[in-house]
């Protein structure tokens, strides 16, 4: 009886060695055919075929968690946390001789913090897609500066993916554009080629203090869709200021 007790648990061991070396065996074959036919650079899907679409986003840096970027004027711990997040951020661009031509901006003037702070925006990486800009016959919607600006440029110059910002409720916020106003299309289409970085442009507020701003930048291509819905918006991304200053709150409550 315990001789064939024994027989019976050696076949069933067997029987799911066999199996569970078949089920590897299996699972083997299929994640090699499936690498195989993967390109190592180009996705599968790509702009419109893809999940995330043809159409890129666009963001800025700093980042914060919570979506505003708000200190005080009185607690240098906090705002150069802001600006050491941009200079982690810009860290990559070291060797680009077109970023070190700066300056303003830049870690020299510790990125405008804490009275004019700087923000860097750039558009999200999409693989293939190429800007079909703006250089003539602007849409009736693009702000009036901005067209300005465009025709104040060469026809060589005007090779950019345009960025135009504003406040959404008026608080009197300056906007500047150190830099100038665009990315330029060299830097596109994005094909994950080794050591490539995305462009930046910053864009420098002075804003009231004790007041949350809110500024919104547009980049500006004929295939960038822009949808100002907060639900779902695309082509445009928001940036939220609040620079506090104890010192103006004291000397307005002084009779």
């Amino acid at each position: 009886m315990v001789f064939v007790e024994t027989i019976e648990i050696g076949i069933a061991i067997t029987f799911y060695l066999v199996f569970y070396a078949v089920l590897a065996l299996l699972f083997a074959i299929c994640m090699g055919g499936l690498f195989y036919v993967l390109d190592d650079k180009k996705p599968t899907f790509i702009l419109d075929s893809s999940l995330i679409g043809g159409n890129p986003g666009v963001s800025s840096r700093p980042q914060p968690l919570d979506g505003v970027v708000k200190y005080s004027v009185d607690n240098s711990t906090a705002y150069n946390t802001f600006a050491q997040e941009i200079q982690e951020f810009v860290d990559a661009y070291a060797n680009e001789t077109w970023f070190n031509s700066k300056k303003e901006c830049t870690m020299e003037d510790n990125f405008g913090y804490p009275d004019t702070p700087c923000f860097f925006i750039k558009l999200n990486k999409v693989y293939g897609w190429k800007p079909q800009i703006y250089a003539s016959d602007f849409p009736n919607d693009m702000s009036s500066d901005l067209v300005e600006y465009i025709n104040s440029l060469q026809d060589i110059e005007r090779q950019q993916i345009w960025i135009s910002c504003w406040e959404e409720h008026s608080n009197m916020t300056k906007i500047e554009y150190p830099w100038g106003r665009g990315l330029s299309v060299r830097f596109y289409p994005y094909l994950n080629d080794q050591g490539y970085i995305s462009p930046v442009l910053p864009i420098r507020l002075t804003p009231p203090t004790n007041t949350l701003s809110i500024i919104r930048c547009r980049a500006w291509a004929k295939n960038i869709i822009y949808n100002k819905s907060l639900k779902e918006p695309s082509g445009y991304v928001r940036i939220l200021l609040q620079i506090d200053d104890n010192t103006s709150v004291n000397a307005t409550e002084v009779p």
